[in-house]
């Protein structure tokens, strides 16, 4: 029994997985070293988090990860972000992108 396509297949498969694994692990060292080099607190840390994962935000997408956050805290962390300069904003006053820098 010649078990060479399923073989080519497993490991085709395990090597998918192990570039998703080490992608992940990047973002996320990535997220804390910069979390610890800016002092960001933790509600900034998942905007920062969320940022590199799908590389842009906006305030209602900080709402969901933040659901019992009032807007103008999350629009402070923003802002706090924007002055360490790790965000870039993009766009209207009520309609912003933000991206890291």
């Amino acid at each position: 029994m010649d078990m060479t396509s399923w073989l080519d297949y497993f490991i085709t498969g395990l090597e998918t997985q192990m570039i998703e694994v080490r992608e992940r692990g990047e973002q996320v060292i990535r997220r804390d070293v910069i979390m610890q080099q800016h002092g960001l607190n933790e509600r900034q840390s998942k905007a920062l988090g969320y940022l590199i994962q799908y590389g842009k935000l906006t305030i209602q997408d900080f709402e969901a990860l933040c659901p019992t956050v009032n807007r103008r805290s999350l629009q402070q962390d923003l802002k706090i972000m924007r002055d360490k300069g790790l965000l870039i904003a993009e766009g209207a006053t009520h309609h912003q992108i933000y991206c890291l820098k």
